[in-house]
């Protein structure tokens, strides 16, 4: 017999007449007629090419090897019915899980507190790890499952799936001005003045090497870095201007004496987007994560600055 050619259906008459005895009882418990019942036993007989039952009195026994097979037949089907039962789900609550997620060192400093404070309470036992990849790598870790989640500005992926969290924008940071002697902000002072830049690979905020570069300002760098948190100290303790995107500025204004200026060049408002699979997007865990992460950074109003909320 050919598995992938026969009809499971069929088990359910074979266990039906197996528990009631007779074909009229077993068509009352399955709910079909007796015409259908009495066919679909007579497949069985053909496929397993055994009489199955013979008729004694007013009832059918088993032959042996029937009464052989019951007992797996009956747990296949128990196992079947379990696993149509099951109701899919998350309890965050009682859950003990890891999630990965791939952040930049800005969404470590800015974003990742309010999920944990999102999780204090709601989630106890919920943890996360956080890591950085080349772009040409997230698509296959999400897919693999690796990784959970990307987060950021990474307009270069594609294939994965995706939602706008916020917009935000960049900001220019300065030493900060004794008194009230804050320097005029304006495209002629940023472009006479030198730079300390933030080069991060495979994110979408390349754009600002190549705006300072487009402006002639390739020969005033004084300073690039891996990542914009080592910005606010460098420009703390220099004469360089830096371009880093407001959330952060405005985190780090308490902790670096600078000071923080609408930017002069035209650097558009960048979107932070979660990334997931599509294999993930209906599980359960994938998705609390997700709808833990946009409530985390719904209301918080350091995050929207100079773009728009998504709502």
């Amino acid at each position: 017999m050919n598995t992938k050619d026969f009809d499971l259906n069929l088990l359910l008459v074979f266990d039906a007449v197996r528990r009631h005895g007779t074909v009229s009882k077993a068509a009352d418990a399955l709910g079909s007629p007796q015409s259908t019942v009495s066919n679909a036993l007579s497949r069985l007989r053909t496929a397993f090419a055994d009489p199955l039952f013979v008729r004694s009195g007013n009832g059918m026994l088993p032959t042996p090897f029937a009464e052989q097979i019951a007992p797996l037949v009956a747990e296949g089907l128990k196992s079947i019915d379990l696993s149509l039962r099951q109701s899919p789900g998350f309890d965050a609550q009682t859950a003990r899980r890891e999630f990965t997620v791939i952040m930049s060192d800005i969404a470590e400093v800015v974003v990742l507190p309010r999920l944990l404070d999102a999780c204090r309470e709601t989630a106890p036992a919920i943890s996360f790890r956080t890591q950085q990849m080349p772009m040409n790598e997230i698509l296959g870790a999400l897919r693999s499952g690796s990784v959970d989640l990307a987060l950021g500005f990474i307009p270069q992926l594609r294939g994965a799936m995706r939602q706008l969290l916020f917009e935000s924008s960049y900001v220019v940071i300065a030493r900060r001005a004794t008194g009230s002697a804050r320097i005029p902000m304006d495209r002629a002072t940023f472009l006479q003045r030198r730079h300390a830049v933030a080069i991060l690979q495979g994110t979408g905020h390349s754009i600002v090497e190549r705006t300072l570069s487009r402006f002639g300002l390739d020969n005033q760098i004084g300073a690039r870095v891996p990542n914009f948190l080592a910005l606010p100290p460098i420009v703390a303790s220099s004469d360089m201007l830096a371009t880093v995107p407001r959330p952060l500025a405005l985190l780090m204004q308490g902790i670096a004496k600078m000071d923080i200026y609408e930017h002069p060049l035209p650097l558009r408002p960048f979107p932070v987007t979660q990334f997931w699979h599509e294999r993930y997007n209906w599980d359960p865990a994938s998705r609390w994560l997700r709808e833990t992460l946009r409530r985390a950074v719904a209301g918080v109003s350091l995050l929207h600055g100079g773009g728009r909320r998504r709502r």
